[in-house]
């Protein structure tokens, strides 16, 4: 830092305000690099330096009371270091002074959102996230989806980051109450259509155009769809049975049978989903999970006591910062303009820094679950959060490579805690117990990486057991695998026994080796591909269709084809070692000619020299010294 920059920056923080505000951070080319929010910006400004020449940060915990970089007292190193890094780069300070702590926490927020800091904690925005727009400002309003809200009188609904899941809603509203779908100018009282379109003969539109429905019962199924989407479905119910009931006094008995079909969806619906509140109130149920330099928070959404929606969201910067700052960082982004529609309750995974003033900011919502039906939404909140997270690590390959899809697959087939980007497979080979060897194929993401396959010759190989190979041909191999190269799978040739033999042997190997951790490990027996697991005596049988089940028959029998090469090369191997090694000047791949087109030596000791020299690549001088070389072999075996 220059001497006037230095100067500069004593100056300002000399005349910092006592009252609540927002600081930006900036470096030597005017970049904000870092926005924070302070009750005192006098106090939380200074905070971070000791004297400018040397930009010492402080010991003191309670002056970290910021909710992005946490306190050196009470973190770890990594957080030290983001936070010495940031200030090393301040080559100025701003400010701007709010009235109260929440308009700081509004103004920091839309700040962080418009600088997107090199040292903040951000939710990831690559894309706008789809919302459901009810055009209420309209006669005959119309249901359709927008990634952009506008402030025009209409009701927006969501953010939906699961596209499937929007999908899925539009189709149960085109059944149950549609809406029209054009982009007509219908005027109240007023026929615009002669004819009705196809939608209207398909049921997907009350054809308001044509008149057939009257701006009453039309402005009732927008009252029913804005009871839906906040998910009070019993008001539905009661509607369309009311409806229904008209309809039949009236004699009109085919639109009764509809509105019945429609009600027995609805209900139907209601019986599938599997949580409920009976107070009806809505919920956001947030749990964040970070793992390296990921990070992700799911929200679940709870609407008229029902769950109805999941939003997953990627947080950037967030690699050198506890789980208690970026939740807090997240909180603060998410709700900051939603702050005129909050929840009954916000639930959450984990304590937030800032937890009270934070709280008071969404008006004491904020609540962490411990226990009954709060703590089984967090559990499903957590695992969306984890399965976030090994998506976006598999993101890069999905563009690519299809191989990704049977991965995921077989973790959910499995229940497995990671997906098994790394797998091997074990398979022995052997005839009669002689030249026993094992192979073990490596697959990453799906896919062979032969430069991490191996083979081993059994030691104990005097009898044929393949349990004992696989015990040994795991044990050892554990023992020299790379950290990095550890799988997340292993897959057993074989049965129960084979699989018994594996688990031993992986057992035996974390006794002696207590700071490793366990492994999953899988059999696939051959007959009817039953996979067997360690943890239930019932094989899987995973569908013949199933591309987890092809991905295990793949590497399955990749591991098959590794063994018998190898066990073949070492029969040949055995088999050369005859008494065609006593003849000096012939070489091995001469004597694999000779075997190769008379069958054995004693074959070889009956031709003629004239028939050796017919094998392309032995010539007369070397014929003539097979031959002799044999018939005095034979002489000393007669001898």
């Amino acid at each position: 830092m220059t001497v006037s920059a230095k100067k500069s920056l004593e100056e300002k923080l000399k005349y910092l305000p006592a009252s609540p505000g927002v600081y930006l951070m900036k470096n030597r080319s005017g970049q904000v690099i870092y926005v924070g929010k302070a009750l005192s910006l006098n106090k939380r400004v200074r905070s971070y330096f000791v004297n400018i020449d040397n930009k010492t940060v402080r010991k003191t915990s309670q002056d970290y009371d910021d909710r992005n970089i946490s306190s050196p007292a009470t973190s770890a190193e990594g957080y030290q270091n983001k936070t010495d890094s940031l200030i090393t780069n301040i080559a100025d300070i701003d400010y701007i002074v709010t009235t109260t702590e929440d308009e700081a926490f509004l103004l920091e927020a839309n700040l962080i959102k418009k600088y997107r800091p090199k040292y903040n904690i951000a939710l990831k925005d690559d894309k706008r996230y789809p919302f459901l727009k009810l055009t209420t400002n309209e006669p005959y309003p119309r249901l359709f989806v927008v990634r952009q809200t506008y402030k025009d009188g209409a009701r927006y609904f969501g953010p939906y980051t699961d596209a499937a899941t929007i999908r899925k809603i539009l189709r149960y509203i085109e059944w149950l109450l549609p809406l029209r779908t054009c982009k007509r100018k219908i005027e109240q009282g007023k026929k615009t259509q002669e004819k009705p379109c196809l939608n209207y003969q398909l049921g997907k539109c009350p054809a308001p155009c044509t008149g057939l429905v009257t701006k009453q019962d039309y402005r009732r199924t927008v009252k029913n769809i804005i009871s839906f989407l906040n998910g009070r479905d019993r008001e539905i119910t009661e509607d369309l049975k009311e409806e229904m009931n008209k309809a039949s006094e009236e004699m009109f008995f085919e639109k009764a049978a509809k509105i019945r079909d429609r009600i027995a969806t609805l209900e139907r619906m209601q019986r599938n989903r599997t949580i409920h509140f009976p107070d009806e109130n809505n919920r956001d149920v947030i749990a964040i999970y970070k793992e390296e330099k990921l990070a992700a928070v799911a929200v679940l959404k709870i609407l008229g006591g029902k769950l109805l929606n999941k939003e997953n969201h990627r947080l950037t910067n967030a690699e050198d910062s506890g789980k208690a700052d970026t939740l807090t960082a997240f909180i603060s982004q998410y709700y900051a303009e939603k702050l005129d529609r909050l929840p009954h309750k916000i639930l959450l995974s984990d304590k937030p820094d800032d937890y009270e003033s934070l709280n008071r900011w969404l008006s004491n919502r904020l609540t962490i679950p411990q226990k009954g039906d709060n703590r089984l939404l967090m559990n499903i909140a957590r695992k969306n959060a984890f399965d976030f997270i090994e998506t976006i690590k598999l993101s890069h390959i999905r563009k690519t490579d299809r191989t990704v899809f049977p991965v995921q697959e077989l973790k959910e087939k499995l229940l497995l805690d990671k997906l098994p980007r790394k797998m091997i497979c074990i398979d022995i080979s052997t005839i009669g117990g002689v030249d026993t060897v094992s192979s073990i194929v490596y697959f990453e993401n799906g896919k062979p990486s032969k430069k991490r396959y191996r083979h081993l010759t059994i030691k104990n190989s005097n009898i044929q057991d393949d349990y004992a190979a696989i015990y040994e041909t795991l044990i050892r191999y554990m023992n020299k695998v790379e950290d990095q190269d550890r799988p997340d799978l292993i897959v057993i040739d074989g049965g129960k026994g084979q699989l018994n033999a594996a688990e031993k042997a992986l057992t035996a190997y974390l006794q002696a080796s207590p700071e490793k951790s366990s492994l999953p490990i899988i059999s696939l027996a051959k007959k009817v591909e039953q996979v067997f697991t360690t943890s239930s005596n019932t094989p899987l049988l995973l569908a013949r269709s199933s591309s987890a089940l092809r991905l295990l028959v793949n590497i399955r029998d990749e591991a098959h084809r590794f063994a018998i090469s190898y066990h073949r090369k070492k029969r040949k191997k055995r088999f050369l070692a005859s008494e065609l090694d006593k003849i000096e000047g012939v070489g091995d791949y001469t004597k694999f000619l000779l075997l190769n087109n008379f069958g054995s030596v004693e074959n070889i000791k009956k031709a003629t020299v004239e028939e050796l020299t017919q094998i392309k690549g032995i010539g007369r001088k070397t014929a003539k010294k097979i031959t002799e070389a044999l018939s005095e072999s034979t002489f000393e075996k007669s001898d």
